[in-house]
């Protein structure tokens, strides 16, 4: 056997016995296994290491689950309970991130004279969006009969159409200068480079009442605005009661009053049985006098009547609305012309003529 081979043998002892020595050590845990790491990670504190080390080891609660970490809830109280100077010494060993230089931007160079100008103006950078003026009316009063204006005014409206809804039955009446109903009565009044868009309604009607919607469709929404139509409907009423009674020969003097007409009528009609008197040549002794106003007075006088004047006797004007009332012309010595004398107003019987009425019937019987 040559020399190497003898000196294998030699050491073959020494290897086996080492393998046994370290195979009989315990297994280290994960506890062993901190403090080591630990030590090595706190070797500058020399000969208390030991008892710092031990200390360390009860700052965290061990967790033998599933979590991500089997040290949880570290106890900061214990280690700020370490000599102040100690931690300073730890603070100072520990390695900072190093600042980076703030990035070097390229000079701005200012923008020329005229592109300043042109971002300035902001109306060129936005639309013109239509803007409907605040001035205007939008509680309109038309009298019965007669041309009611609304009157819609719109402010950049560009190629954009307008269009007018009868809010009532949601109706299109008009769009742009085109009318959409059969009724002939509506139409749009627009003159070109003007902004206004007027609905015009001709003969109002009662119907004809409520809200109209003026309307302009953006793209992106639809604006509008609304206005409110209010017929007004004048009255006309016969002063006195529903019957005028009066004595043959004697002057019927009826008084007719005209109400809520914002324009006066021109002209007011009176009516017998129907037929119209105030020019009646033919009968003769009838007047007609007119005085217009806030309230129109109409005064009919009918001078020595008859039996053939009693009827019907209406008050009639221009788009209002009628009153009539019954006249009775006794032939004389009836007790009932004596009794009922009309006052200059007409139509007012007063309790002395009651009392002589029935005074008079008492004895005849």
């Amino acid at each position: 056997m040559d020399r190497g081979a003898r000196q294998l043998l030699m050491a073959l002892p020494c290897t086996v016995g080492l393998i046994l020595t370290f195979s009989a050590q315990p297994t280290q845990t994960d506890e062993d296994l901190l403090s080591r790491n630990l030590s090595s990670l706190l070797s500058f504190f020399a000969s208390d290491t030991d008892n710092y080390l031990q200390e360390l080891s009860g700052f965290w609660s061990y967790n033998d689950t599933t979590d991500l970490s089997k040290y949880e809830d570290f106890d900061h109280s214990k280690f700020l309970e370490r000599p102040v100077d100690r931690l300073e010494e730890v603070v100072r060993m520990t390695p900072r991130p190093v600042p980076m230089p703030p990035p070097q931007l390229p000079p701005v160079e200012a923008a020329a004279p005229e592109e300043v100008d042109e971002v300035d103006d902001l109306e060129q950078l936005l639309p013109n969006m239509p803007m409907f003026d605040n001035d205007m009316v939008t509680n309109i009063t038309a009298q019965l009969g007669g041309t009611a204006f609304l009157n819609c005014r719109i402010r950049q409206l560009g190629e954009r159409a307008v269009s007018w809804v009868r809010r009532r039955d949601w109706h299109i009446l008009t769009s742009g200068v085109l009318t959409y109903t059969n009724d002939e009565r509506f139409q749009v009044v627009h003159t070109d480079d003007t902004d206004d868009w007027n609905l015009q309604i001709k003969y109002v009607q009662k119907r004809d009442n409520g809200t109209y919607e003026c309307q302009v469709a953006t793209g992106v929404g639809t604006i509008s605005h609304y206005f409110n139509l209010h017929v007004v409907i004048p009255t006309a009423y016969i002063l006195g009661s529903g019957e005028y009674h009066i004595g043959e020969g004697s002057t019927i003097s009826l008084v007719c009053i005209i109400e809520n007409s914002p324009q006066p009528p021109q002209y007011v009609f009176w009516y017998h049985n129907d037929r119209m008197i105030n020019y009646d040549t033919a009968r003769g002794g009838v007047t007609v006098s007119t005085e217009p106003g806030p309230k129109t007075h109409s005064r009919l006088v009918v001078n020595r009547a008859t039996p053939a004047d009693s009827g019907n006797y209406t008050c009639r004007a221009s788009n209002t609305e009628q009153d009539t009332i019954y006249v009775f012309v006794s032939k004389e010595g009836d007790n009932t012309a004596a009794i009922q004398r009309q006052e200059t107003s007409g139509g007012f019987c007063s309790l002395p003529m009651i009392l002589v009425y029935f005074f008079g019937v008492l004895i005849s019987s």
